[in-house]
C-alpha cells in the first residue's frame, strides 16, 4: 500500500506539472507594439501639448489568456524623451488621455481589448526647441504576475524648426506693407538723415541673418550711376550699404523671442541729381 500510494503521488506530480506546461503553452501568442509619427497630436495655447501614440496589439490567444499590460520606461522610473538641448518627461495616458499612475516605474493597466491605445504626453511652455526626442519602452502581457510575451518600442517626435518676424509695434507705424515686403519713405533726401526701426525674431532654433543692399546705395530711378551711400546699424554693427551683414545666433534651450534694432544714416547727398532714389534691403534668416 505504501508504494502505492508513493507512486500515485508521482503521477499526480506529474500530471500537475503536465497540465501547467500545457496552459503556459496555451498563453504563447503575438505581441504587437507600434508608434506610428504619423499619429502624433500636437495642440497649441498656453503650452505646447505633444502626444505620441503607442498602440499595443495582441492576438487571440493572449487576449484570452493574458491579464495585464505592463509599460516599463528603459532608462530609471520616469518616461524620458532626450532632446537636442534638454530631456522632456513624459505622462502615460490611457485612449481617453486620463493619466495612468506607476510604481516604482511600472504603469499597470488591465488588458480589456486586444487593441490598446495609449499616449506619452510632453508638455513645453513654449515651441520645442527644433529637433529630435527619443525615448524607449518596455511593454509586457501578464497573467498572474508572469511576463508571457514583450516588446520593445522606440518612441520619436520631431519639432520642425520654427522662424517667425514681425515689425515691432512702433515701427509699425513708420513703414508700410505687410507679410515681409515693407516699404520706407524717407521723404525728402538731406544729408547724414537716419532713420530708424525694429523687428522681433520668435525661433525655436539656431539661426543665422543676412542683411544685404541689392544696389549698394539708394540709386536714381532712370540714372542707374547716381548712387547715394549710407550706412546700416544692426545689432552694434556697422556696415556701408555696399557690404553685406552676417551674423550667427545660437540656440541654447527654451524659444528665442529677440529684438533687433536697424538704423540707417545718409552720406553726403549735395549735388546729386533730382529724383527718386530707391534701394531693396533683404533682410533673410536662415535656420541651423
Amino acid at each position: 500500500m505504501i508504494r502505492q500510494a508513493i507512486i500515485l503521488f508521482i503521477l499526480s506530480l506529474l500530471f500537475f506539472s503536465q497540465t501547467a506546461e500545457a496552459a503556459k503553452n496555451s498563453c504563447k501568442g503575438t505581441l504587437i507594439v507600434l508608434s506610428d509619427p504619423a499619429d502624433i497630436i500636437e495642440t497649441y495655447g498656453n503650452k505646447v501639448k505633444v502626444y505620441v501614440p503607442v498602440k499595443v496589439e495582441v492576438s487571440n490567444k493572449l487576449y484570452n489568456c493574458a491579464e495585464e499590460i505592463w509599460i516599463e520606461p528603459l532608462n530609471g522610473n520616469k518616461i524620458l524623451f532626450s532632446g537636442p538641448t534638454e530631456e522632456k518627461v513624459a505622462k502615460l495616458q490611457d485612449e481617453q488621455f486620463n493619466n495612468i499612475s506607476s510604481t516604482k516605474g511600472v504603469r499597470k493597466i488591465p488588458l480589456i481589448e486586444r487593441t490598446t491605445q495609449l499616449w506619452a504626453k510632453m508638455t513645453h511652455f513654449s515651441l520645442f526647441p527644433a529637433g529630435t526626442y527619443s525615448a524607449g519602452l518596455k511593454i509586457s502581457v501578464v497573467r498572474n504576475d508572469k511576463v508571457i510575451e514583450e516588446q520593445f518600442v522606440s518612441l520619436q517626435y520631431y519639432s520642425q524648426p520654427t522662424i517667425s518676424i514681425e515689425l515691432d509695434n512702433s515701427s509699425q507705424q513708420k513703414v508700410s506693407g505687410s507679410n515681409g515686403d515693407y516699404q520706407i519713405d524717407l521723404g525728402e533726401l538731406v544729408n547724414n538723415a537716419q532713420f530708424s526701426w525694429g523687428i522681433n525674431i520668435f525661433s525655436n532654433t539656431a539661426y543665422d541673418i543676412v542683411l544685404d543692399s541689392e544696389y549698394n546705395g539708394l540709386r536714381h530711378d532712370t540714372n542707374k550711376k547716381a548712387l547715394i551711400d549710407y550706412t546700416i546699424s544692426f545689432d552694434n554693427i556697422k556696415i556701408p550699404s555696399s557690404q553685406q551683414l552676417t551674423r550667427h545666433y545660437d540656440f541654447i534651450s527654451g524659444v528665442d523671442n529677440s529684438w533687433f534694432g536697424f538704423s540707417f544714416e545718409l552720406g553726403n547727398v549735395e549735388l546729386m541729381p533730382a529724383g527718386n532714389y530707391q534701394d531693396n534691403l533683404s533682410f533673410t534668416v536662415y535656420p541651423r
